[in-house]
């Protein structure tokens, strides 16, 4: 009787892609590293509230600058007290996660030209099956980034503009997440789809897919301009939704989409 052994998570299909496109190149970890300091120090949420920059030497918190009255009773009233402009961070928060995506897409080029993926091909994978072990991959690799990050400026925020600043732009912080990955999740769905976007950019190792994600984020910077607070998270939130149906319609159809030469070099 054959022996059966117990695949353990870690050597789950999704896992091995996420390990082997940390290890394509070290690049991309310092690059999302490097952006993730640069989204909390420079462009935390937190700057973009009402009268600017905020200065934290009045009082250890952003009430004194940002809120009549000098003080924030609770969440709900600082968000009716807020602009829009907290929420122009949730696009650029955007970025490191897309930073890590990039290694995933990468080993993705990579595999088709070297014939990892009609290797994968002959052993009876299905398209959707090698489809979902980069999806999978990207969406883990967005995950770990996305929840490391959070966990990082809401302790940027608390230390030095106070509990009740980080209780105020709390949903800022948390919509991140469901951003990045319906943005990722788009992105990486439609460079499978459609064999022109796993090209390389001119110039550049970068395939022409990372350029769907940038451009989809897009609407994203519009809105912390044109909304006030509550109004630009009902918005993100929408676009949010938008985003997770069309990827969930290219998932659908992926077998249509995603036919077996767009796997072979």
């Amino acid at each position: 009787m054959a022996q059966v052994t117990n695949t353990g998570i870690i050597d789950a299909p999704s896992f091995v892609t996420a390990r082997r496109a940390l290890g394509i190149s070290k690049t991309y970890i310092a690059m999302t590293v490097f952006m993730m300091v640069l989204a909390i120090a420079v462009w935390n949420p937190a700057y973009y509230a009402r009268g600017g920059l905020l200065n934290n030497s009045t009082s250890n918190s952003i009430t004194g600058n940002v809120l009549p009255g000098g003080s924030i009773s609770s969440p709900h009233k600082a968000a009716d007290s807020f602009t829009g402009l907290p929420f122009l961070a949730v696009p650029l928060n955007m970025i490191p996660a897309m930073m890590i995506a990039s290694a995933v897409l990468i080993l993705f080029v990579y595999d088709k030209n070297n014939g990892v993926l009609e290797y994968l091909l002959s052993l009876g994978m299905t398209q959707r099956g090698i489809y979902m072990r980069y999806l999978k991959a990207t969406l883990l690799l967005v995950i770990v980034e996305s929840i490391i990050f959070t966990i990082a400026d809401s302790l940027y925020i608390w230390e030095f503009f106070g509990i009740k600043s980080l209780a105020a732009i709390i949903p800022v912080l948390l919509i991140t997440i469901p951003f990045s990955l319906s943005i990722m999740a788009f992105m990486v769905i439609a460079m499978m789809a459609f064999s022109s976007l796993q090209k390389m950019r001119a110039g550049s190792n970068q395939p022409l897919g990372l350029v769907v994600g940038a451009a989809a984020s897009i609407p994203g910077y519009f809105i912390p301009f044109a909304l006030p607070f509550m109004e630009a998270f009902y918005a993100d939130i929408a676009m949010i939704a938008i985003m997770a149906c069309i990827s969930a319609a290219f998932l659908a159809y992926s077998g249509k989409l995603i036919r077996r030469e767009k796997f072979l070099p």
